[in-house]
């Protein structure tokens, strides 16, 4: 396994080493030091607080509700008719879930404090866009960042 793709149109223009995450608090960690690294590499620094934040919630939902084996890239993508943006996927072998539900969830309880789904408000405020993709035996769970913020 080279990358985690989910479709775009969007070509990649470059993209990560598939990084393979520990099945325990520590893919969190791992996941914002490369993310971090890989945003220094590709001179987009400014996203780092961002970005690190998103990989903290996807790589802690993975670990937490999803199953081993845990992976991540990063895709930086490119379209001339449209921003370019980074993209985090980050990958477990779990059910997946569904954005709309958790979404509802916001909605419904007009708070919160549920508990269900608010490191995902956190992901929804920040990222341009972001979403989820099956693909059997991964879920996919990816977020994109316009790089000219």
């Amino acid at each position: 396994m080279n990358a985690l793709v989910v479709p775009d149109r969007r070509p990649c223009r470059a993209e990560s080493d598939l990084w393979r995450l520990p099945p325990d608090g520590r893919a969190a960690q791992l996941l914002r030091s490369r993310v971090s690294g890989q945003l220094s590499d590709w001179c987009l620094p400014a996203l780092g607080p961002d970005l690190t934040l998103i990989a903290s919630e996807l790589a802690g939902n993975a670990v937490r509700y999803g199953r081993p084996p845990f992976w991540a890239n990063l895709h930086m993508l490119s379209d001339p008719g449209r921003p370019e943006s980074v993209r985090l996927i980050v990958a477990d072998c779990g059910p997946g879930f569904d954005v709309a539900d958790v979404a509802d969830s916001w909605r419904l309880s007009g708070t919160t404090d549920s508990g269900r789904g608010r490191g995902l408000l956190l992901v929804d405020a920040l990222a341009d866009s972001w979403g989820t993709a099956v693909r059997v035996p991964l879920c996919l769970t990816w977020a994109d960042l316009a790089t000219l913020r």
